[in-house]
């Protein structure tokens, strides 16, 4: 065995006592099926309230270099197809750092920790584990890994599995932030000072009567205004609010409130939906949406980008085709720098317009876009407001058109380039190029994601 493995394994033992009648071995729990050397890319995880745990205490050491023992603890860990790829520890009082490179004595007040799956069961020993912990607990380990995990083992900000030699333990202290990287292989512990002053923002303290007020307000508003529940009619929303709501009721802060929410708007299964609590956004677990493009190799087909203007770049290929790639539609600088582009273009024999990084933005934009390429005023879509307590209560249907715009009108072929990642405003661009004569839409679908949300 590991020197650093054997350490760490004989210290949970010490610090947790005799063994438990009720203790609950956690390997058969998060059975390993991936390794580092299978990996391609991250990895989606999953946090639920039956990855919660109990400990009796928590311990780890590699000689004098690094020393962490606590006393009754919260385990929340994260897991891809149950193989365990993060765990966050929640001590219930804070204990001790004892470490020669730095923090010794600062109190812990949480410990983040990257691992291979493998060693979920040694990392916290049955002895440890007394059972099921505090539900409410895995927001707290969510926030701190979202926090965290940019920081190491992760392609994407996802996770990856890091070798079995390699450790990371990330300690949060009253004071700072203490990470420590540990070669099992080597027996060595090496400190990250780099690290030392990106400490997690503290979360807004609530009382459970502001938690509850939040909470109501959210899903009367909802309930008042959201007009996509027919596309949903599997989300039964009271029952929503019977089922969250005691959750809520049981938040002690506003990034709590803020999970608690995210858990009731999840099921809506809307792009447009987010929650944010003190500037930090709360993840829901949307649908993935694969890029169906290549950035570096539509480069090398034009034969190069140019570009002055953020959030959109163009070319010219040696044979005369055009192409505007626009990533975004949230800048009126955008709609100046396409008409701009445009006329560098006015003499190609074609067009590419490639929307497959366009998340969207102001439908006003994408009608001045593609205004530039019709002869006559174009209906590209209708729509309808929600017009009354039910969830069903529209108001009239009526049409978005979109007018030809000049100076002149661009009349040689063009393609649209689409996938999941066009989505909202760039949908309806994708509209009215899908009716507008001349002009060829191809590739993925798109997220099928429009409104106009507003901020609660």
């Amino acid at each position: 065995m590991h020197r650093t493995l054997a350490s760490l394994a004989t210290a949970a033992a010490l610090v947790g006592g005799p063994r438990l009648s009720h203790a609950q071995d956690l390997a058969p729990l998060y059975p390993v099926t991936v390794d580092e050397s299978a990996q391609t890319r991250g990895l989606a995880w999953t946090c639920t309230a039956e990855d919660v745990w109990s400990l009796e205490s928590f311990a780890l050491s590699e000689g004098e270099d690094l020393e962490v023992a606590l006393g009754p603890s919260t385990l929340v860990l994260g897991h891809h197809e149950r193989n365990a790829l993060w765990a966050v520890v929640l001590p219930s009082e804070p204990a001790a750092l004892g470490a020669s490179a730095a923090g010794s004595g600062e109190p812990v007040e949480s410990v983040y920790l990257r691992f291979h799956p493998a060693l979920v069961g040694e990392l916290f020993p049955e002895a440890t584990v007394i059972g099921r912990g505090p539900a409410i607990h895995r927001y707290e380990g969510q926030r701190v890994v979202h926090a965290k995990l940019s920081s190491s083992f992760q392609a994407g900000n996802r996770p990856v599995v890091p070798p079995k030699h390699l450790l990371l333990v990330d300690v949060e202290t009253t004071s700072s932030r203490r990470v420590f990287l540990l070669d099992r292989e080597a027996g060595t512990v090496r400190y990250e000072k780099a690290f030392e002053e990106r400490r997690l923002t503290r979360p807004v303290l609530l009382s459970s009567e502001d938690a509850l007020h939040a909470f109501d307000e959210t899903w009367q508003a909802f309930d008042l205004e959201y007009p996509s529940f027919p596309l949903v009619p599997q989300v039964d929303w009271a029952r929503q609010r019977e089922t969250w709501r005691e959750h809520a009721a049981e938040a002690t802060n506003a990034y709590q409130v803020a999970c608690v929410l995210a858990e009731m708007l999840e099921p809506l299964d809307d792009l447009h939906v987010w929650v944010q609590a003190g500037g930090a956004f709360v993840p829901l677990q949307h649908r993935e949406r694969p890029q169906n493009a290549s950035w570096n190799g539509s480069k090398a087909l034009i034969g190069g980008f140019r570009s002055q203007t953020r959030g959109i770049v163009w070319g010219r290929t040696k044979d005369d085709l055009g192409y505007v790639n626009v990533q975004t539609l949230s800048s009126e600088e955008v709609g100046a720098a396409f008409d701009a582009f445009l006329e560098e273009l006015a003499d190609t024999r074609g067009l590419v317009l490639d929307l497959r990084w366009n998340g969207g933005g102001d439908e006003r934009l994408a009608r001045r876009i593609a205004g530039r390429f019709l002869a006559e005023p174009l209906v590209y879509a209708t729509h309808q407001f929600r017009d009354g307590p039910e969830h069903d209560a529209f108001g009239p249907v009526s049409e978005r058109v979109c007018e030809p715009r000049g100076p002149w009108r661009y009349e040689a072929p063009v393609v649209v380039l689409l996938g999941q990642r066009t989505m909202s405003s760039a949908e309806a661009l994708a509209l009215m190029f899908a009716a507008a004569p001349g002009v060829t839409t191809m590739g993925d679908r798109t997220a099928g994601s429009s409104g106009n949300p507003r901020t609660l």
